[in-house]
């Protein structure tokens, strides 16, 4: 379940990330009039197993049954955790593609949850969710090149990295006008970690990872330049872990 909207009087749309069918949309009938019906089943990122009559043409689906099959509601008590929670699903259904089965973004939603309900830190989640999104989709960056001109960098140097997700080599960052955040050892070690291992068990420097970090340019700048868009669950996050967007440090 990723998230709700009020249809009418009584209904709402519901719009789900199914793992045989990616992104669905359907008609949960009368869900705001009676919720014997439905229950506890439409909170955010409650894994459900749905019947739909499905009619060819339309863009909304006639949700017919749900049944509830893992709740995350108790965790996304703490505000941090359901800010964090509402980031991944806001950006799962800007990703998802409906009819296409996305068999790992969907297994990495359930990675994520799992970590958070363990206690993982929520922007550790987040920046581990947005490395595996944009890496299940083709979209990581090469980190290897300067996206200005092409010419490849060693690893061992610090780049900058601008809000659009772009590395940059000294020059070009001089070029461009303005200054980048930094990315240099500290944000390889995040990404080489989170290739290899889970996010509960991510061992990090707190300040990788928290808004106006490289890490965080990289990585959310590549998801929202892909979208076209501003995510607005990242402010909800900051503000509940009292982050500011425009925070930066060494």
């Amino acid at each position: 379940m990723l998230r709700t909207q009020e249809l009418g009087e009584t209904d709402l749309i519901v719009s789900l990330f199914a793992l045989n069918h990616g992104k669905l949309r359907g008609v949960a009938r009368a869900a705001r009039k009676s919720r014997r019906r439905f229950g506890g089943l439409l909170e955010p990122l409650t894994r459900v197993s749905v019947g739909w009559i499905e009619k060819p043409g339309r863009d909304l689906q006639s949700i017919d049954s749900m049944e509830g099959l893992r709740s995350f509601a108790t965790m996304q008590s703490d505000p941090a955790v359901q800010a964090a929670c509402a980031v991944v699903s806001e950006v799962t259904e800007v990703f998802a593609r409906e009819g296409q089965r996305d068999e790992k973004a969907f297994k990495l939603i359930g990675a994520i949850l799992g970590a958070l309900e363990s206690g993982c830190d929520p922007w550790v989640a987040v920046r581990y969710f947005e490395y595996w999104m944009l890496l299940v989709h083709g979209l990581l960056p090469d980190l290897t090149a300067c996206s200005g001109c092409g010419r490849s960098v060693s690893t061992r140097r610090t780049l900058r990295v601008d809000s659009h997700g772009d590395l940059r080599c000294s020059t070009c960052e001089q070029a461009g006008g303005g200054p980048g955040r930094p990315f240099g050892a500290r944000e390889r070690a995040f990404l080489e970690a989170a290739r290899i291992t889970g996010p509960s068990a991510m061992q990090i420097d707190p300040r990788t990872v928290r808004p106006g970090s490289g890490l965080a340019a990289l990585l959310r700048g590549t998801l929202e330049s892909f979208a076209e868009k501003r995510f607005r669950a990242y402010r909800h996050l900051s503000v509940a872990t009292g982050r500011t967007e425009t925070e930066a440090g060494p």
